[in-house]
């Protein structure tokens, strides 16, 4: 009896031991080792489609801060630009101004080190709304104006004056002329566009802010200008290039 029962449990021992390892095998081919290391980022996903759906189901234009905020309630930190950018982006486009600067309340409430990327990402999807949305970023997140002003212009170039005007308005005095040299060195081929908006502005800024009038080279990477730089732009005019007519055998329509 006993040797009968030691023999089916060396049988029974086997039987498992051989299911172990083909189970092992069958999970490295099916990849379920590197889903269950996915898995959290995967869940994530879920949570936030599923928070989309419920946000933008309808056509209406009212926003469900509810649904946004369940979002990043439910996302790791490290995925807030990533939440962010997915909720306007599948937003109505009559409503994805609107949404955006719900997201980006919501994301900031949430995780203010993400402040700058959310900007970044929101301002480049609805660039027409990226002057209210810098200014309302700056609000909330004084301590990284810099890099606000930096990430709105250039994500939104096009921009960049009204942005440089919307962020001064509702930003410090001493902070103004900060706000300017951010966008300058941002955008630095577009130092003449933001000084037009910022002048046009004048005194309704309440503060002061000094202006550019320097070549790129002349700039440093804050925007201000170097003072020990020797680039400046040229005091006369070109001198003329004249030639006399000749033929380019070069040139598809030459005699």
């Amino acid at each position: 009896m006993l040797k009968y029962k030691l023999k089916k449990i060396k049988i029974d021992y086997f039987f498992w031991l051989t299911l172990c390892q083909s189970t092992k095998k069958l999970c490295g081919l099916l990849g379920v080792k590197e889903f269950f290391i996915n898995n959290m980022k995967t869940s994530t996903r879920l949570v936030v489609a599923a928070a989309f759906a419920v946000t933008f189901a309808t056509a209406s234009a009212s926003v469900d801060n509810k649904a946004i905020n369940d979002a990043f309630s439910n996302a790791p930190g490290a995925e807030v630009p990533f939440v962010a950018n997915k909720l306007v982006l599948k937003a109505n486009k009559a409503d994805q101004a609107e949404v955006a600067m719900a997201v980006l309340e919501a994301a900031i409430a949430k995780k203010p080190a993400a402040t700058v990327a959310v900007v970044s990402f929101i301002c480049s999807l609805v660039p027409d709304a990226a002057p209210g949305l810098a200014a309302q970023a700056a609000k909330l997140a004084p301590q990284y104006l810099k890099g606000i002003a930096r990430a709105a212009a250039k994500s939104a170039p096009a921009k960049a004056g009204e942005i440089t005007v919307a962020i001064i308005k509702v930003t410090n005095k001493a902070k103004h002329q900060v706000v300017y040299n951010s966008v300058v060195a941002a955008v630095p081929s577009l130092v003449s566009k933001v000084n037009q908006a910022v002048l046009a502005t004048g005194t309704a800024t309440g503060g002061t802010v000094s202006t550019v009038s320097s070549p790129i080279a002349a700039l440093n990477s804050d925007g201000s200008v170097n003072s020990g730089s020797s680039a400046a732009f040229p005091t006369a005019a070109p001198t003329a290039v004249t030639a006399a007519p000749g033929v380019d055998p070069k040139r598809y329509n030459a005699p």
